[in-house]
């Protein structure tokens, strides 16, 4: 079986309060999306086990970084 992000393929949502403000935390997208100008044309680079998201409150812009665990499809 192959293991895949539910939030990357769109199978599942998470809904997040932010810890500073309780507003609504926006998903941006994986980690590794952010870590040059080329990184979403690269090979999806991830942990066996789980994704790497970045989160943003789309009150107060703080931002938190969530591991998304995998599931088995």
């Amino acid at each position: 079986m192959e293991k895949v992000c539910p939030i990357c393929n769109g199978l599942s949502m998470i809904n997040l309060q932010c810890e500073k403000c309780k507003g609504t935390m926006k998903d941006m997208g994986r980690v590794q999306e952010y870590t040059d100008s080329y990184a979403c044309q690269l090979e999806i680079n991830d942990a066996v086990d789980y994704c790497m998201h970045l989160f943003k409150c789309i009150q107060c812009n703080s931002i938190k970084r969530i591991k998304i665990s995998k599931i088995n499809l």
